[in-house]
């Protein structure tokens, strides 16, 4: 956790009294369990002596090395405002101020420390990630990288930690930097046995090995804790606890921080359940406390560039949302246009076409009957008149008259002036004779006026189309036509007495189906041998 600071010294530093000095040094490499609080004190009076001189530049400085020294005393809490004072004061301090270069990559590492010792790995992750965005030193980046890979460790993102870790550990081997080669080294070893991979212990053993050599406790410290968790992990207590007892030696020449962490690594082995309870549930509480008191620092030290930034994202997402509404909403417009344009096209075509048979058969009609009947009936007068004229001729001539007069009649244009409701009454009653007694039912009594032109005609063509085939084909006696509204629903029931039988339909009720159909309607035939027909019609 130091290594950001050992690898970073203050140009102001080296110029600094032999005091300043002799106390930097104290925290950035300490050689007892009291170094810490001496320099502590020490920058505390520092930082009182700059704040009143308002020297910013000294201030940020004091507070960096307060930070540190109170983090690995670990007051995380106390730590993190620090680092978040200094960080306001750096990024809202003049641009004339000169600080070290290194100023904000530093006061970001540490944040991304507290954040990772506080069970907030993504928060590390991003506070990481931004640093090495603004870093342009190899060494710098190289200690953020292997923070970063750290912190993606905590989130359980092995193959990105390993990734970053076996990155680092080659520049450092190529740069032949022990102390760092064996941190990269030993990270990577830990971080591969999280994982499973083999390769973890080798690796850790070799870290510390290397440590070793270097004598330094906190390291030392820190190879034998992930040691210990290792042989935990895997079930090999006893092992764990010799390399737990290791740390607990190490972390006495260090600081009442480390003590207690492997402290606690010890004590969490211990064979009573009850211990081990209260180890877990200590660490999990104080956790919680800190992450809440960090909450409240956030709150006391307002993070000013953070929260301008922050509400500018805000702006910008709600205006971005905005947009994304408008074009959501345009969209859907034109959706809903293009459909309903569509059904109204669909519509009108199909009216257009329905129209346009209407015409075709008023055409044929007038056709008919002004060259086919018109001509048959003067070559029946004037085969009367003929001495060659005979009885069975002029009866067929007189058929066909009939006939093309029919034809005539059914596809004549119809009259839509009068109420169509005695319009189909004159038309069915039209086919009442001796032999047929047509019977209607309600024709008037509905509002055809909500009646759309098509359907009236379509319905009449039916209508017109059943009475000619009773007439031709079923031999009825007695027709009944009925008709119901419901709602903005016709019904017009057509039954007869014929002779019914198997229902063959030929081109004409065909042309009935499709002609009901045409204008979105439906139309229902039940007809049984020597029980007539029933016919439902529904527009």
């Amino acid at each position: 956790m130091l290594s950001y600071v050992l690898a970073t010294t203050y140009s102001f530093a080296q110029h600094s009294t032999d005091s300043t000095t002799y106390y930097y040094y104290k925290i950035i490499s300490p050689n007892s369990s009291d170094d810490l609080t001496a320099g502590y004190v020490y920058f505390k009076n520092y930082a009182a002596e700059k704040r009143k001189n308002k020297d910013t530049v000294g201030l940020v400085y004091a507070l960096r090395l307060l930070a540190q020294t109170e983090f690995d005393l670990g007051q995380i809490y106390t730590s993190e405002k620090s680092a978040t004072e200094a960080k306001i004061l750096v990024e809202s301090a003049s641009p004339t101020l000169q600080f070290p270069a290194d100023t904000h990559i530093g006061i970001n590492n540490l944040l991304g420390m507290v954040y990772r010792t506080t069970a907030q790995a993504p928060t590390a992750i991003r506070i990481y990630s931004e640093a090495l965005k603004k870093t342009t030193s190899l060494q710098d980046s190289l200690i953020l990288l292997n923070n970063l890979a750290n912190a993606y460790r905590d989130t359980e993102n092995y193959e990105e930690a390993i990734a970053i870790l076996t990155s680092v550990l080659k520049t450092h081997e190529q740069l032949t930097d022990t102390i760092e080669t064996a941190r990269a080294l030993d990270n990577l070893g830990y971080t591969q046995a999280m994982a499973g991979n083999p390769d973890g212990l080798p690796n850790m053993l070799e870290a510390l090995s290397l440590r070793k050599e270097l004598d330094e406790p906190s390291q030392l410290f820190t190879s034998y804790n992930h040691l210990s968790e290792y042989y935990k992990n895997i079930g090999d207590l006893e092992t764990a606890r010799t390399y737990a007892v290791l740390g607990k030696n190490a972390a006495d020449k260090v600081s009442v921080g480390y003590r207690k962490e492997a402290l606690a690594t010890y004590l969490g082995l211990s064979k009573n359940e009850d211990i081990v309870a209260y180890i877990k549930i200590t660490d999990s509480i104080r956790k919680a406390s800190l992450q809440q008191d960090i909450k409240f620092a956030s709150i006391e030290y307002d993070f000013s560039k953070e929260r301008e930034r922050t509400q500018h994202a805000l702006l910008d997402r709600e205006k971005e949302r905005q947009r994304k509404t408008i074009f959501q909403i345009i969209g859907l417009s034109i959706l809903l246009l293009g459909i309903a344009l569509f059904f109204v096209l669909k519509y009108r075509h199909r009216k257009e076409k329905v129209e346009e048979v209407y015409r075709t058969e008023s055409r044929i009609s007038k056709k008919v009957h002004d060259e086919v009947a018109n001509d048959l009936y003067q070559i029946m007068t004037k085969i009367q008149t003929s001495a060659l004229a005979t009885d069975n001729l002029l009866d067929e001539l007189d058929s066909v008259y009939h006939k093309t007069r029919d034809i005539s009649k059914e596809l004549s244009l119809v009259d839509m002036k009068g109420a169509f409701g005695e319009l189909l009454n004159d038309l069915l009653l039209s086919y009442q004779s001796e032999q047929v007694n047509v019977i209607t039912k309600n024709l008037a009594g509905v509002d055809w006026s909500v009646v759309s032109k098509t359907k009236k005609i379509a319905l009449f063509r039916v209508l017109q189309e059943l009475m000619t085939n009773m007439r031709k084909h079923s031999d009825a006696t007695v027709v009944v036509v009925s008709s119901t509204q419901v709602g903005d629903k016709f019904q017009i029931e057509y039954v007869d007495n014929g002779k019914g039988g198997p229902f063959t339909k030929g081109n004409g009720l065909r042309n009935a189906e499709n002609r009901i159909h045409s204008v979105n309607g439906t139309i229902i035939f039940d007809t049984n041998q020597n029980q007539g027909v029933k016919v439902k019609i529904s527009v």
